[in-house]
């Protein structure tokens, strides 16, 4: 299945290094969003129209048989 990986350079909780590993192991598509903090709704992006886009990518991709 399709996954994403939304980091941030500067998560105070995952650092660059792990998160890309995370990715990896995962199989996911790491997207890094630069100095954003941690990703959540205590970050302040709001309603963040670059993470909606994100979503919409995902979800827009056909299932795989």
């Amino acid at each position: 299945f399709a996954a994403l990986l939304v980091t941030s350079d500067d998560d105070p909780y995952c650092d660059c290094v792990r998160s890309a590993q995370m990715a990896s192991d995962w199989g996911a598509r790491q997207v890094r969003v630069g100095a954003a903090g941690h990703v959540n709704a205590a970050s302040g992006l709001g309603d963040w129209p670059a993470g909606q886009a994100l979503v919409e990518e995902l979800t827009a991709r056909p299932a795989a048989c």
